[in-house]
């Protein structure tokens, strides 16, 4: 029969709260008491049951993760970004014998910014099932994500920082957006076509376009559909006008060998005829495609990492609550972008 609390307490002769305070190194015990109680854990083998330890202690051992207005299982596991993020925070809490959380979200976006329902990460983190948060992309910033930044609760948000105070691991979105349009732009390629779910693209390519001050300039943001039927009739519109770009910023890339594929029935080829850029959360991962496609590497595993690193120095109490970590991207260049510069001399 498996030994219990009150069997180690009657062997040793103290009190289960004595022993309980030897187990969870809390509260003085006389160092007599204390060789009483560890060899009576000892002989009796008796196993600590960890939950109740934690609970003793107000802590769970688990770190929620949450993905805003995300998801279900086939989405997880179609995702190189998910994927590697969950990667890199896991990576971190084995180090600290902490567990992991995915936290699913049952509500859409608007539901959530009209305060008709809270996300799910609230009731978690307020109700103490779990130590610490990590939003893992840009949050909703609606009334439950702001109380809980101004009650200096431990989360940690992916994205650029909303406010003076909180903790947030930043990818530079906006920077390496406009360096891809830089990178086109440079090879002379005039007319651009952007296809991503991030409505901030609008502003990026708005501000893109004012400091190039090119009436020859023509950059188009098309909001990535979601299924493939939809997304081939867009590429069908893009690229059977007449005025169709030369340069083509895809952010996902499980669908630019799609594309490519898809030029390719219609007599465009890439890079000759169009020109793709990228976005791989993996490295290497768009040298897989054909032809292997030039892409901005954006760590996401890395990300995973610091944003874990930074909650934990919060819960250790070793920062404030008022810190951005800046994770660099870059651009890799392959195979699949054409200098336009010798085309427009002849």
């Amino acid at each position: 029969m498996k030994a219990s609390i009150y069997d180690v307490a009657n062997l040793a002769g103290v009190s289960i709260s004595t022993v309980s305070r030897v187990l969870n190194k809390s509260g003085y015990v006389s160092s007599k008491t204390e060789k009483k109680v560890n060899d009576a854990v000892f002989k009796l083998n008796y196993i600590p049951n960890v939950v109740a330890q934690n609970l003793a202690k107000n802590e769970t051992k688990l770190i929620g993760l949450y993905f805003p207005c995300l998801v279900d299982s086939t989405e997880i596991l179609s995702s190189t970004y998910i994927l590697e993020f969950i990667k890199g925070v896991n990576d971190v809490l084995i180090q600290w014998g902490y567990h992991l959380l995915l936290i699913n979200e049952m509500n859409d976006k608007e539901q959530i910014l009209s305060d008709k329902c809270r996300p799910q990460y609230y009731s978690f983190i307020k109700q103490n099932r779990i130590d610490g948060l990590i939003l893992g992309s840009a949050p909703i910033a609606c009334s439950s994500f702001l109380e809980l930044l101004n009650l200096k609760l431990p989360m940690v948000y992916i994205g650029e920082k909303l406010f003076h105070n909180g903790l947030n691991v930043y990818a530079q979105f906006k920077q390496y957006n406009k360096d891809v349009l830089d990178y086109f732009y440079s090879r002379d390629h005039r007319h651009i076509a952007v296809i991503g779910l991030e409505e901030r693209l609008e502003s990026v390519i708005r501000e893109f376009k004012d400091d190039k001050h090119n009436d020859e300039l023509k950059v188009e943001h098309h909001f990535d559909p979601e299924n493939v039927n939809s997304y081939l009739d867009l590429l069908k519109k893009i690229f059977t006008s007449e005025d169709k770009p030369s340069a083509l910023l895809v952010h996902d890339l499980t669908k630019v060998q799609q594309t490519i594929n898809f030029l390719n029935n219609i007599q465009l080829s890439v890079p000759d005829d169009v020109s793709i850029i990228t976005i791989e959360h993996k490295y290497q991962d768009a040298e897989k495609c054909f032809p292997s496609v030039t892409s901005v590497y954006v760590p996401a595993y890395q990300m995973g990492v610091e944003a874990a690193k930074v909650l934990f120095e919060y819960l250790q109490e070793s920062q404030g609550y008022s810190n951005e970590i800046i994770v660099d991207s870059k651009i890799i260049k392959r195979e699949s972008v054409k200098n336009m510069t010798k085309l427009r001399n002849t």
